[in-house]
């Protein structure tokens, strides 16, 4: 970023309490689901070393995104939303506790139980959070806002998974559990310190909830009578091909390394690495090459192609810092893929399509990410393949995505619209939670029809 946005962010936090305590709670909260993450990975590399178990784990962090979006939505239009942010907090710091009870294999069923229940507070938190900043933040604000909460994921991703590494080699699991129920509590705190929410939120909030399956209804009619804003839609489900990398980084640290305390640092390196890649890809590509809407669709094609390289260059990494590499530089050119199919999405859609639209393909990339993980671990341990036979097949798997977006760019591109889109006002939540809040466009065009629909 630069030091402009980096003033403008510190400005924002010092200015505005309310959207500080709520970043503050983003922060606590997200540093703490990446301790847990560490935590059961090296939990569960201790009790089996399987891949389909690592691989269940994956499952359980994923599908309940997929199922449980639907209904959180509606809740989170009806009810105060920040009741709903302290009382998921409050049930996971519960939740949370309970893997302190887990000490053999044959317990590894209340490790899976207690990550979905952990995933689906988790999935009424995030929307809760994302929809409350237009309520807090002005409209001048939004672009500044919605950028420091989504790159503060990338960065949570990076800290947290060094730090989590680093409290489960020395410290063990059991302490890092305890120290990711006690992120909720202080992430409760902060929302709490909010304040009121804003007035005018119930009348809409209710308007909405009350029509909440006709609106999904009527955003899955709006993508199948436009073909082009359907298949934009589909760019982040070829990213479900690499999805299993997250399988993948656990069984590479196990293979390269023996002790389970550096094990736990092994993993906690490689998710650094990719929070990093994931941080500065988009921004290095739009500081370097622009961020047109032509520059965009390129950037996916390409992106595609190296992340296929990359991960094809990961079957031939020996230790541990070409491996965290190379799964950096994977992330990285996913990043560019996942911003730049979010900003071309901005451009061609119905600004008031851009939640269902974003919700619809967040809940298919999750599902096919639940099945690319589980792939890896019968990969692993039913056809008895190495990690380096199955990064391999990942990255010639990854060829396909791209040649069907180059396809399509082709085919389309006197369809498309050509805006410009400046790089560091497209932030998208690489959580998926927080896709279209803020206007990307600098164009005459659009500006005063998305201005209107940032006010609602």
């Amino acid at each position: 970023m630069s030091k402009t946005d980096s003033k403008g962010y510190i400005a924002l936090l010092k200015r505005n309490r309310p959207f500080r305590n709520l970043w503050y709670g983003q922060v606590v909260s997200e540093l703490g689901d990446w301790l847990n993450s560490i935590a059961i990975y090296a939990l569960i590399l201790q009790l089996t070393g399987s891949g389909m178990a690592m691989a269940a784990a994956m499952m359980a962090k994923l599908l309940p995104f997929a199922f449980i979006s639907p209904v959180a939505g509606v809740v989170v239009d009806r009810l105060d939303r920040k009741k709903v942010m302290i009382v998921s907090d409050l049930l996971r710091f519960l939740i949370v506790l309970g893997f302190l009870f887990v000490d053999e294999p044959g317990e590894l069923w209340l490790v899976y139980t207690l990550t979905v229940l952990e995933t689906c507070l988790s999935g009424f938190f995030e929307p809760a959070r994302s929809a409350m900043i237009p309520s807090i933040i002005p409209r001048k604000d939004l672009v500044t806002a919605n950028a420091l909460s989504g790159s503060t994921w990338s960065m949570m991703l990076a800290f947290g998974a060094a730090l989590g590494g680093v409290v489960v080699a020395l410290l063990g699991t059991k302490t890092a559990f305890i120290l990711d129920a006690f992120t909720f509590l202080i992430s409760a705190w902060f929302i709490y310190k909010i304040g009121e929410k804003d007035p005018t939120e119930d009348k809409e909030s209710t308007e909405i909830g009350e029509s909440g399956f006709k609106g999904l209804m009527d955003g899955l009619r709006y993508l199948k009578q436009n073909p082009i804003i359907l298949a934009l839609a589909s760019v982040k489900s070829g990213l479900a091909v690499t999805g299993g990398i997250m399988t993948l980084i656990p069984l590479y640290a196990n293979k390269l390394l023996s002790a389970p305390s550096a094990i736990s640092l092994a993993i906690g390196a490689m998710y650094c690495s990719r929070g990093i890649g994931a941080a500065i890809g988009p921004i290095l590509v739009t500081r370097v090459f622009g961020g047109s809407s032509k520059i965009l669709r390129k950037a996916i094609g390409v992106s595609f192609f190296l992340s296929a390289v990359f991960a094809a260059l990961l079957s031939l990494t020996q230790n541990l810092w070409t491996t965290s590499l190379t799964i950096g530089m994977i992330t990285f050119n996913g990043s560019i893929i996942w911003v730049s199919s979010s900003a071309l999405i901005h451009l061609e859609a119905d600004p008031k399509f851009l939640g269902r639209i974003f919700s619809t393909e967040m809940g298919v990339m999750t599902l096919l990410m639940g099945f690319s993980n589980w792939a890896i671990g019968y990969a692993v341990d039913g056809l008895g393949m190495t990690p380096e036979q199955i990064a391999l097949r990942m990255g010639a798997l990854m060829v396909i995505p791209g040649l069907m977006w180059t396809g399509f760019s082709i085919s389309q591109r006197n369809r498309l619209k050509e805006e410009t889109c400046v790089g560091s006002e497209c932030p998208v939540d690489p959580s998926g939670f927080n896709p279209a809040p803020t206007n990307p466009l600098k164009s005459k065009r659009h500006s005063e029809e998305v201005s209107k629909n940032q006010v609602k």
